[in-house]
Formats: structure tokens, sequence, C-alpha cells
């Protein structure tokens, strides 16, 4: 340094009698100028509280509509955050669902067969969803999260929670709007099928990534469409049947029945 605060400089800026100006520029040079910033004299609590402040601030963490409100309805604030904290493509599947059900419902009002393409998606719009929820690759956060006490089972089933709920309100909603439902009985055909493909996904997961489970068990729902399409003896409708609601329901029990027991044996 070529220069040196004078003590009346030094007296003036700890008085605060100094313009903005002249302040900024001591400030400047107090914090390369090791003897001058000796001249000053430094109240310790007054900086200890400040930086208590500002790292109070800078650390808080910030709580979302959505997390405040899972939280107040009963929720502890570290699963709210788990259940708020949604992979990078949640959003774009979101997007994407209301899209893909919105062309149902249209081609279902216009189209002469078209609530068999009502029928075809809605299974596997919860399947996809709980197939990108988790895992590498689809969680920015899944490496930080994959160490921590909540990462595994417990981790898999809040995240296909969180957009299974969603899922199924929205087909739901749309089963409601198709021209044929007399009653939300009827309308809700779908969803036995639905929750046995998710339900095969996250079994199938113990062995593979959760996209490819889900992958896996989405391609064999289409192959049996495809198949049930060609075939000139049987309909897709066939697979929505009473009797077949009945298989779909004893299939759902056992595959719920090999995740408990996954679950207590892991």
């Amino acid at each position: 340094m070529s220069w040196h605060l004078t003590p009346a400089q030094v007296d003036e800026y700890v008085s605060s009698t100094v313009d903005d100006v002249t302040a900024m520029s001591v400030e400047a040079h107090l914090m390369h100028c090791s003897p001058c910033r000796s001249l000053v004299p430094a109240d310790e609590a007054w900086l200890a509280d400040s930086w208590a402040d500002l790292r109070d601030i800078v650390d808080r963490p910030r709580v979302g509509l959505l997390e405040r409100g899972l939280t107040t309805l009963g929720l502890r604030q570290t699963t709210a955050k788990l259940l708020t904290a949604t992979p990078q493509l949640y959003r774009a599947w979101l997007v994407a669902t209301v899209v893909v059900l919105a062309a149902a419902l249209l081609s279902a009002h216009h189209l002469p067969r078209g609530s068999l393409l009502f029928a075809v998606t809605a299974p596997i719009v919860p399947l996809v969803g709980v197939a990108l929820a988790y895992g590498r690759g689809v969680d920015p956060a899944h490496t930080l999260t994959s160490v921590t006490p909540m990462a595994g089972q417990r981790l898999l089933f809040l995240r296909s929670c969180a957009v299974l709920v969603p899922a199924l309100v929205m087909c739901t909603v749309a089963a409601v709007l198709m021209p044929s439902p007399a009653t939300l009985w009827t309308a809700g055909f779908w969803l036995l099928p639905s929750l046995t493909l998710v339900a095969g996904s996250l079994l199938l997961s113990r062995w593979l990534h959760m996209s490819a489970a889900g992958a896996a068990v989405g391609g064999l729902w289409v192959v049996a469409m495809v198949l049930f399409t060609v075939t000139d003896h049987a309909s897709v409708l066939e697979l929505f049947a009473p009797v077949s609601q009945l298989w779909w329901a004893a299939a759902l029990a056992a595959l719920v029945g090999a995740l408990v027991l996954r679950v207590r044996t892991a």
C-alpha cells in the first residue's frame, strides 16, 4: 500500500460522519491494508451477532406452498420435503399426462370407438409416472439421497405415492368425463389394472432399475393390447370386464403381499 488512512479519517469513518462514497473507499482500503484495519475498533459481539443473523438467513430452508400444505396435513417436515423434491422429469410427465388424457377424451367424444384409446392409455399413465419418480438418471439428487437414512424402499414408496396420487386423480376425472360411464364405480374400470401394473413394476425394481422395470411392465401391457386387437375372438374391453376385475384384484393382492414381504425382509 502506498497510502494509509489518517487518524482523522478513521475517526470520521468510525463515527459514521463520512459520505457514502468515502465510506466505500475506506472499506475497500481496509480489506487490503492490515495496519489501517488495526486502527478501526472492532465490536466482537456485534460481529458475531451479525454473522449469526446472516447465516440464519442464507441457510434457512425455503418452504414451498405444497410442502407447507403437507406439513399442515400432519406429515413430518422431512417426509414433506422428500415428497416435494420431485425429479426433473416429473413436470414433463405431468404435462404429458394432461395432454394424453385430453386427447383420449376428445377421441372418446368424437370418434366411433374412441373410448378404446382411454382404456389402453389410462392404466399405464400412473406406471410411467412411477417409473420416472426414483432412480439414477431421472433424479438429479439421487446420488445425494441414496446415502441418507431415508434412501431405499421408503424413499421409493414415498416417491411412488407422490406421482401415483395425482395420476389416479387425473385419470378418475377423465374417466368420469367419458361419454359412457353412468356411475363413479363404472368409471373406475381401469383402476385395478393400473394398480396391478404399478405394483408389478415396484416388485420388479428389486432386480431392475425402476425405469427399466416400468418399461418392462408397460411393454407387456402394450403387447397384450396388440394381441387382443389383432385377435378376432377377443376384445380389449374383456380385460376390464367384471370377471377380469376379479383376476386383477387377486393379482394385485398377491403383488402387494410380495412387496410387504420384501420390505420386511430387506
